[in-house]
C-alpha cells in the first residue's frame, strides 16, 4: 500500500509541485510508520521466544488463571444471559420481515 503513495506522488509533482511534496511527505512517514511497526514486531517477537513461551504454555495460562476468576465468570455469564434474553425477545415478538 506504501507504494501507491510513493507512485501517486511521485507521478503528482510533475503537475504540481506543491501537492506532491505533500504526497511525498505524508509518503515518507507511511514507509517509517510500516518499518518501525515491523521492527517493533520483530522485537516482541524476541521477547516471547526468549521467555521460552509457547501457544500451549499461554492457552494453559488462560484457563487456569483467567477462566477460573470468579469476576470474569460473572461477566462471561451475565454476557451470554443478556444475548439469550436479547435473542429470545427478538425471535419472540412476532416481527415479520
Amino acid at each position: 500500500l506504501t507504494c501507491r503513495g510513493w507512485i501517486n506522488s511521485l507521478s503528482t509533482i510533475g503537475k504540481s509541485t506543491g501537492a506532491g511534496a505533500f504526497m511525498l511527505f505524508i509518503s515518507l512517514f507511511f514507509s517509517v510508520c510500516a518499518v518501525l511497526m515491523i521492527v517493533m514486531l520483530l522485537k516482541v517477537h524476541r521477547i516471547y521466544r526468549s521467555t521460552g513461551a509457547s501457544f500451549d504454555k499461554a492457552k494453559q495460562e488462560f484457563s487456569t488463571g483467567v477462566m477460573r476468576n470468579e469476576t470474569v465468570q460473572g461477566v462471561a455469564s451475565n454476557a451470554a444471559q443478556g444475548a439469550v434474553k436479547g435473542m429470545a425477545s427478538q425471535y419472540g415478538s412476532n416481527n415479520k420481515y
